[in-house]
């Protein structure tokens, strides 16, 4: 029996890890594209940056990960286990379903106060880390953008006037 959960075990895990780095990488991709990109094809983000950004967007894609994650890989495992006459082989030989499981809802649980740590604690505090970033950048990019004693047109519908633009504390700024 023991032996059975270790081998049950061990292929949830590893279908586990697999499936959560994929959904991982589609979020994270999802997320760059649409934010991300456009800084770093414009030059205004450095590759370092760009780095520090996309691990700061990895918890928070693992609240959604690691529930699909979990999902995808018991459907995996159990499947195969299932297709290969294996369940029936355990069944025949006198193991309940129940008993059979036992490990995988340990292993969920473990994962639900995992989650639980990521959704509550971990994704929000490294979302509004991310979002500072942006905004940082983006205060640096309109503190470069704007010199002073000139008429900006670069906005549809807008005209901005810098008076004294000193490292991005603007000063005398006028919007028409």
């Amino acid at each position: 029996m023991r032996t059975l959960h270790a081998y049950l075990t061990r292929q949830i895990l590893a279908a586990l890890l697999v499936t959560v780095m994929v959904f991982t990488f589609v979020l994270l991709l999802a997320n760059a594209l649409q934010q991300i990109l456009p800084m770093l094809v414009n030059r205004q983000m450095t590759f370092s940056v760009l780095l520090e950004a996309t691990a700061l967007l990895v918890p928070f894609a693992w609240v959604f990960a690691l529930p699909m994650g979990m999902l995808t890989a018991t459907l995996l495992v159990f499947g195969r286990f299932s297709a290969d006459q294996e369940l029936t082989a355990v069944r025949s030989s006198g193991i309940s379903l129940l008993s059979l499981i036992s490990p995988i809802l340990l292993l969920s649980l473990a994962l639900c106060a995992l989650s639980a740590l990521v959704n509550m604690e971990i994704g929000p505090r490294c979302r509004v880390a991310y979002t500072n970033i942006l905004f940082n950048l983006r205060m640096k990019l309109t503190g470069d953008l704007l010199p002073e004693g000139r008429y900006i047109k670069y906005f549809a519908n807008y005209v901005f006037y810098v008076g004294k633009n000193d490292r991005g504390d603007l000063q005398d700024v006028q919007v028409w």
